[in-house]
């Protein structure tokens, strides 16, 4: 008698065949434990595809959290929970296909997470165009829900709380959700040192330095949003339609402190530089897709969102006038992208897509400057993207056209802009991938950068916008290498390179008693990079894992700012996990960066390191974590900024690297039978306000 044994790897939890007797005729053979274990990591060259464990799944509280523990090779996720690619390019993230916003990821029951996909310039036309993309698979049921709270409260005077509620009956599901944010800080602004170099009729240069120093500061902060959100969908028709608004109030954040100059060319004195706000939005976000046959399918994606902006700020120094400022803008923005895709079968597919942006602004002023703003921005973008997968490779191409006019006052504009996106990977095993990718396209200013106002902040210094920027070209290449030998090990290498051209700026013009500060167009030229690499280490059955990560940033800043600068970085994390306890530290080393391609700030962050400890089951997770324990100061960030007529340094004070517990609890009830669970209701954000920054 002859038995063979065909063991098959699939994306399963390791199976385990206890010791057998066999009798064959006359002999007896033993055969020993044999472990069927299943792949939790999974390379492809158009997707690849990640199972977490229970223990990782009842451990998180929140889908980022997850997406952490899990140390996917091509994500990296920050101390605060920001996700992007290892080179730090933004990420989207799906859930069924549907994209999902922050509040979603938190609402989310983690234990209907069956696996997570990561896609590079996906084919599938629900990701709508996407770069970078997560995209979560849920557990499908028939009906019931769930219902899910988060809270968290940490000893700097901040702390959140939401609700989420979920119901389905066969092919509708409802969402429920709302969410209310407090801060209270009485450790916030910093202090600045600042240096003039002002040229004087008589043809001399006044040189003086300016230093702020903090005497105190409060800031209080409170958010409150409602969601509410449904769902139709079939094997052939999606819609989802959600509706929401957002009430953020900031009553104060007032920083007082005194002035000095060296050399002494005004006495000493007090100073207050007080501010406050209010944003109230109302938004709209639909989602409706068509498939209409095995080969083509159309989705929609209308969006309308509109944001009341309300802001004051009053800075007062002793010997000096007062100077008030206010604003009050009303901002509405329309969208819709319309895509329709065709599949050629193993030729690849097409598809197609228009995209249009309707967003106006309206701002008036009072104070220092008592005048109105308004612009009226329009575009329109066809475009089309070809995909192809040939077993180890998969590439894409994409080509399109934006057409703006632009409406800023009496001021007119209509221009066009190309883009182009190319992504080639090749995937030799489900144990390796090789990625490369190029994108170009043009950056439009935003509306608060065309206003024409000039607004006096304190004595020395006043700003206005630039009614005639237009789009400044952008240029990005990258390339990764992904090597997952086994379940227990993976490590990822990156390069990715960013270049600016007709950039606009920020520059600072003298005058005799003081600086306005500009936009000009263009400015020097602008280009960054990243490169490093990340590995991970699981033992002991994936019960501890290691995690390791090096960078390098790179920044060209050229005229006005004229530097060069390079930081590297790196970070550690460990978990462990025993039974329904998880324990885990975290070290990041201080980072350097450029503050955005407008500016020539340099930003230096300190280290930070903390430890949690955490217990849960399916209904209960609580988190406590405590951060920087032995630094009980409240310097935080760097900053300083070097420019021919005008360098400022700032030392920071805030929460975010003084010693911290926080702790975290959810608790999560579900019922019904086979409800499909994801796609929670959400905060819906705003849009930029036109008021001049």
């Amino acid at each position: 008698m002859k038995k063979t044994f065909i063991v098959v790897s699939l994306l399963l939890p390791a199976v385990s065949f206890a010791q057998q007797d066999l009798a064959t005729d006359s002999l007896s053979t033993r055969l020993e434990e044999v472990v069927v274990q299943g792949s939790r990591q999974q390379l492809g060259a158009e997707v690849s595809t990640y199972v977490p464990t229970s223990k990782q799944k009842n451990s998180a509280q929140t889908a980022v959290d997850l997406l952490n523990r899990m140390a996917i090779p091509q994500l990296k996720v920050s101390p605060n929970y920001v996700v992007t690619d290892m080179a730090g390019k933004s990420v989207d993230i799906f859930i069924d296909f549907l994209p999902a916003l922050k509040e979603d990821l938190v609402g989310m029951r983690l234990q209907d997470v069956k696996k997570i996909e990561y896609y590079d310039y996906p084919s599938n036309p629900r990701f709508q165009g996407k770069a970078h993309v997560v995209n979560f698979i849920m557990q499908k049921y028939e009906y019931g829900g769930y219902v899910k709270t988060y809270g968290w409260e940490n000893t700097s005077n901040a702390g959140q709380i939401s609700l989420y509620s979920k119901v389905q009956y066969k092919r509708i599901m409802i969402d429920l959700a709302a969410g209310a944010f407090y801060l209270n800080q009485s450790h916030t602004g910093g202090d600045v040192y600042e240096t003039f170099r002002l040229p004087q009729p008589d043809g001399s240069l006044s040189v003086f330095e300016r230093n702020f120093i903090q005497d105190s500061g409060k800031l209080r902060k409170r958010t409150y949003w409602p969601t509410f959100k449904v769902l139709y969908s079939t094997d052939k028709i999606t819609i989802q339609n959600m509706v929401g608004a957002s009430f953020d109030h900031t009553p104060f954040n007032d920083v007082m402190g005194h002035i000095s100059y060296s050399p002494e060319i005004s006495p000493a004195a007090a100073v207050s530089d007080c501010k406050a706000n209010r944003v109230n939005t109302l938004s709209y976000k639909g989602y409706w897709n068509f498939i209409l046959n095995d080969r083509n399918s159309i989705t929609f994606s209308p969006h309308f969102t509109y944001s009341h902006t309300n802001t004051m700020s009053r800075y007062a120094e002793d010997n000096t006038d007062e100077f008030e400022n206010s604003a009050i803008d009303n901002s509405y923005q329309l969208s819709g992208d319309l895509a329709y895709s065709h599949s050629f079968g193993e030729w690849g597919r097409l598809n197609t897509m228009v995209k249009a942006l309707i967003t106006r602004n309206r701002t008036t002023y009072s104070g220092t400057t008592n005048t109105s703003d308004r612009v009226n921005n329009y575009r329109m973008g066809p475009g089309v993207q070809y995909s192809i997968s040939k077993g180890k490779i998969y590439g894409m191409l994409g080509i399109g056209l934006n057409y703006n006019r632009l409406e800023c006052l009496d001021y007119k504009e209509i221009s066009s802009s190309p883009w182009f996106d190319f992504s080639l990977q090749y995937s030799p095993s489900d144990r390796h991938s090789i990625r490369g990718d190029y994108h170009y396209f043009k950056i439009m200013p935003s509306s608060s950068y065309r206003s024409a106002a000039v607004i006096q902040s304190n004595p020395l210094m006043s700003y206005t916008g630039n009614p005639d920027i237009r789009s400044e070209g952008s240029y990005n290449a990258g390339a990764s290498y992904t090597f997952i030998p086994a379940n227990r090990f993976s490590i990822t290498a990156f390069a990715d390179t960013w270049i600016l051209a007709n950039r606009f700026v920020y520059e600072y013009v003298p005058y005799a008693t003081g600086l306005l500060r500009i936009i000009r167009q263009p400015g020097g030229g602008y280009s960054q990079w990243n490169y490093g690499f990340a590995g991970t280490l699981r033992l002991f059955d994936r019960s501890l894992q290691l995690t390791a990560q090096m960078s390098a940033n790179s920044v060209r800043n050229g005229e006005p700012y004229n530097f060069n600068r390079t930081k590297l970085g790196y970070a550690f994390q460990a978990s462990y996990y025993l039974d329904h306890w998880t324990f885990s530290g975290l070290y990041y080393s201080s980072q350097g960066y450029s503050d955005g391609s407008m500016v020539g700030t340099w930003m230096m962050t300190r280290p930070y390191y903390n430890i949690q400890i955490g217990w849960a089951n399916s209904t209960w997770n609580f988190q406590l974590q405590v951060a920087s324990l032995a630094r009980w100061h409240w310097r935080s960030d760097r900053s300083e900024m070097r420019s021919r007529y005008y360098d400022k340094a700032e030392q920071t004070y805030s929460i975010n690297d003084h010693a911290l517990a926080r702790l975290a609890v959810t608790y999560t009830l579900g019922f019904g039978k086979k409800v499909k669970r994801g796609d929670e209701a959400t905060q819906l954000s705003g849009i930029e306000s036109g008021i001049l920054k």
